[in-house]
């Protein structure tokens, strides 16, 4: 696909031409405020000539006034009066997408906001689409491509830890590494670029020596950032915690206790867990999307079966499963035996030694030491009928989850298309160090340059296409 400059204020970036949604010079309006009754609705209304539109169903416009201003108003259509509002105007550059922009607030009805919204429509404005303030504060140059993504993570927001790391991300953290980074490379790209053009002269502008130490450095650092990728994806995704282990072991008596209410059946019944049982805590600002899973044994019936089978998918795909052994009834070598057949089912596994208050401590050194000889990464004591406990299990789990609190000079990827963009820029990367050592051809070396460059870039917005944008923007709220 061929490179254009993009329209608008983005001078100097080079992105495809989004052709995904409508003309950028129409009108577009949505309600930016959540659907239903409410005390106060705000109806956003973007474009180029909003100010003309917005004055018809006005008696006193607000063509004239100044930006970021807030103007008392009725609102009228043919019918009559809507209602009476506040409006906010936000003059071009100065606004959210960068175009000229009217924030609308009225009264909550829904009634009221169809009304006004139908009623700005038929004056020639349309309805937008999911994303598309954001896309033309994109274009516009309000934002890089990592704000704006960054826009929709801050909405979506549940935890303090996930807020924290996407406001990081909207005031340009990863931004500002990816420009220091490829500021760098595209001084030593412009100079092997100059050496091709003085190809038969043989000349070395670009020392080879200072390239090798700025090209390791370069890859350190983004070696760094790929690092940061599973703090920064169980920040904004919660981490995924299994729990899992033979019938009656106490599974369920657990999730109960994390989550300070009986929301599994506790029975001493075995199999009465048939099918998985979700549910979400935070703890110290940290989400875990707790799972409580079928006891695991040879199943009595196809239903039980059924349950099996899936939490063997769920401790396979899961960050951490958590096994609970019944330390009263079982042994330490059954535990050991039942570690060892999981053995490569689930990257991070660790072990809950329940109903510590029916042994001694020295009994519960016995089961670490089999749980450790089984591949376990940590291990517990404790009762699951202990409220006292609770706490140290919320502290055993934030400790195993490799969850840092974020400093505010720490850059975490907390994106999978970020990652991958950071994953092909280490490879390219590599590929030139190579070529410098080995002294391979200028040509493929300025191609290897002009690989990693654009891995970074397309981070940003500085490379992309329209299938890209269109996946982005599609996934944002409409109103946003």
């Amino acid at each position: 696909m061929t490179l254009n400059e993009s329209p608008g204020h983005r001078s100097g970036l080079f992105v495809c031409t989004f052709v995904g949604l409508r003309n950028r010079q129409d009108i577009i309006v949505a309600r930016a405020t959540p659907a239903g009754v409410g005390a106060v609705a705000v109806v956003r209304v973007s474009g180029q000539g909003v100010f003309e539109l917005v004055d018809r169903m006005l008696k006193k416009p607000v063509s004239n006034a100044g930006s970021h201003t807030v103007h008392f108003r009725a609102l009228w259509d043919e019918q009559g009066l809507i209602d009476e509002a506040l409006l906010t105007v936000f003059r071009d550059p100065s606004g959210y997408t960068g175009d000229d922009t009217i924030e609308i607030s009225t009264h909550g009805s829904p009634y009221i906001v169809d009304r006004l919204i139908q009623a700005l429509c038929r004056l020639g404005a349309r309805p937008a689409e999911a994303g598309e303030f954001t896309l033309r504060a994109f274009l516009n140059g309000k934002l890089d491509l990592a704000q704006a993504e960054a826009v929709a993570d801050v909405i979506s927001a549940e935890s303090a830890a996930s807020h924290q790391a996407a406001m990081a991300q909207l005031r340009g953290g990863i931004s500002a590494e990816i420009s220091l980074l490829r500021t760098r490379l595209i001084d030593f790209a412009g100079l092997i670029e100059l050496e091709l053009d003085f190809s038969e002269e043989d000349v070395e502008f670009a020392k080879r020596d200072e390239l090798m130490q700025s090209l390791s450095e370069t890859l350190q650092k983004v070696q760094l950032l790929l690092q940061t990728f599973a703090q920064g994806n169980a920040v904004k995704e919660g981490v995924q915690v299994v729990l899992a282990g033979r019938p009656n072991a106490g599974k369920s008596t657990l999730f109960n206790l994390l989550l300070q209410e009986e929301r599994a059946i506790v029975s001493d019944i075995a199999g009465t867990t048939r099918d998985a049982l979700e549910d979400v805590i935070t703890i110290e600002g940290l989400r875990f999307r707790l799972i409580d899973t079928a006891g695991i044994r040879e199943a009595t019936d196809t239903i039980e079966k059924l349950g099996i089978e899936r939490t063997y998918k769920y401790l396979e795909g899961g960050a951490m499963a958590l096994y609970v052994a019944d330390m009263a009834e079982s042994t330490p070598d059954v535990l050991e035996e039942d570690l060892r057949a999981l053995s490569g089912k689930t990257q991070h596994l660790l072990v809950l030694g329940n109903k510590i208050d029916l042994l001694g401590e020295w009994d519960a050194q016995v089961w670490k030491e089999a749980a450790l000889a089984g591949g376990s990464g940590s291990f517990l004591a404790l009762s699951g009928k202990n409220a006292d406990d609770r706490q140290r299990l919320k502290t055993f789990l934030l400790e195993n989850s490799a969850f840092k609190p974020i400093s505010g000079d720490l850059t975490l990827i907390t994106n999978q298309r970020h990652f991958h963009a950071f994953l092909l820029a280490e490879s390219a990367l590599k590929r030139v160090i190579v070529a410098v050592q080995n002294g391979t051809s200028k040509e493929l070396l300025a191609f290897d340059l002009r690989e990693a460059l654009a891995a970074l870039g397309e981070v940003t917005g500085e490379i992309t296409t329209d299938d890209l944008l269109d996946s982005i923007f599609s996934k944002f709220c409409i109103g946003k």
